[in-house]
């Protein structure tokens, strides 16, 4: 009852600072789509190594359509504690052609266990560099709080979360980014992959791109 308790805490926690930021901003909520194709394998028990492709709709920090390459590494320390490393790489078309850029990350996720349910919670860091085109490099933390909620004789547990992710270091102090998202999304086994789903509100705290609507697919072979 007491980490319940700590999850509805956080959630509040986040909702509140949301609202009171909103009410200083106008500005507009744009609808985008975000889909991610991956394939996994397991070298060892322990590590999981995701190879994707990601299309994201216009409606990004930009405003334009890109493409990203994507390989992880997740190592499961213990049944409650993993460690990932990501790297990416950005297409970006415009009007003007292709830009590019990289992107590196790593991040230690702890969970809980409530009787069938689990919380989570996410902690990582990230670095990005232009390759070519406009931008700048920033670098992030993120945090994130999940809650999953199993129920009986249905497979698609939903999992709802709340996300923060900051800019500390960007060689464009107007590039410097403060956003949240509070989202859910589900999963489940269909057709020998993992079809997911999801959606999330983004707030904008430094209001320089507008908040986002989006809804996420993915399949996993």
């Amino acid at each position: 009852m007491k980490s319940k308790f700590l999850v509805v805490a956080f959630f509040t926690f986040w909702g509140s600072i949301l609202l009171a930021q909103s009410g200083d901003t106008v500005s507009t909520t744009n609808p985008r789509l975000w889909t991610k194709a991956t394939y996994r394998f397991k070298p060892t028990k322990k590590l999981n190594i995701d190879l994707s492709g990601l299309y994201r709709s216009v409606g990004g920090e930009e405003g334009k359509n890109r493409f990203i390459s994507e390989v992880q590494f997740n190592f499961e320390q213990s049944k409650t504690v993993s460690i990932a490393t990501e790297f990416r790489h950005y297409s970006i078309f415009d009007v003007n052609g292709l830009n590019q850029r990289w992107r590196a990350r790593v991040s230690a996720t702890k969970s809980y266990n409530i009787g069938k349910d689990d919380i989570s919670f996410r902690f990582g860091a990230q670095h990005r560099e232009i390759i070519s085109g406009g931008g700048s490099a920033r670098a992030d933390l993120r945090f994130r709080g999940s809650y999953t909620k199993a129920f009986k004789n249905w497979e698609w547990d939903p999992t709802v979360y709340s996300e923060y992710i900051g800019s500390f270091y960007s060689e464009n102090p107007n590039k410097q980014s403060s956003r949240l998202r509070l989202g859910v999304e589900t999963d489940n086994k269909v057709i020998g992959g993992k079809v997911s789903v999801g959606y999330f509100y983004q707030h904008n705290f430094k209001d320089l791109y507008g908040h986002y609507n989006t809804i996420s697919v993915g399949y996993r072979f």
